[in-house]
């Protein structure tokens, strides 16, 4: 059974806050879970060799050339979820969660296989909403 939480978060949410928010649901490490575009070389540049590429995939129907990068983050401090926060407007594909499903990963063919990974094996995860505006807690019993 499914019980879905919607935290709203500020219009100019601070880091710290943030990184409160996600850590009233995940006292420990934080895996970051994303699809990356590859036009988001300043990300790639800014988490260097913390983004662990599990495999490159299509995030068009019609262009082969537009591709993203398919991977995680196990952000022990919770130090970059602010960042990926930042990005999620141009980001669809952000998933924050304690467990580790990084075997999984390889598995994905297709974007809109991503938040279906997450839901058919019940892991609790929690999404960004719209706009940023909100977080959406999962959490499955």
């Amino acid at each position: 059974m499914l019980k879905r939480t919607v935290v709203f978060l500020d219009e100019e949410i601070e880091e710290q806050e943030l990184i409160d928010e996600v850590s009233s649901f995940y006292k420990n490490e934080c895996y970051i879970y994303a699809i990356i575009p590859d036009y988001e070389e300043e990300l790639f540049t800014t988490l260097s060799s913390k983004f662990n590429s599990v495999k490159t995939i299509s995030l068009s129907r019609l262009f082969k050339w537009d591709t993203g990068e398919v991977g995680y983050v196990k952000d022990l401090n919770k130090q970059f979820i602010y960042e990926f926060y930042l990005r999620s407007i141009s980001m669809d594909y952000i998933v924050f969660s304690e467990t580790d499903m990084t075997e999984h990963l390889s598995k994905l063919n297709r974007r809109g296989d991503f938040y279906k990974l997450f839901e058919s094996n019940g892991i609790h995860h929690i999404t960004i909403g719209p706009d940023g505006q909100c977080l959406n807690v999962m959490e499955y019993e």
